[in-house]
């Protein structure tokens, strides 16, 4: 999966446009990143990339980079 296809996943699941992130961005101080966004980030990572985020590393992620290194 390409980079911009991850944003696009990581944006859907904060319900924000893909040019409101970039990859230096601090997710931690983002309000859309909130306990609902971590959880939809996750579902979608499983349904469309058939692939389980263990919760505690989607706690610890702080970065726009780190999310889509997690995928």
């Amino acid at each position: 999966m390409t980079d911009a296809k991850k944003l696009e996943l990581l944006a859907e699941a904060m319900d924000v446009g893909v040019d409101e992130l970039h990859e230096d961005d601090k997710l931690t101080t983002n309000e859309a990143w909130d306990s609902l966004s971590m959880l939809a980030f996750m579902a979608s990572v499983s349904s469309k990339c058939k692939k389980k985020i263990p919760p505690n590393d989607v706690m610890a992620v702080v970065t726009v980079r780190d999310a889509l290194n997690l995928i």
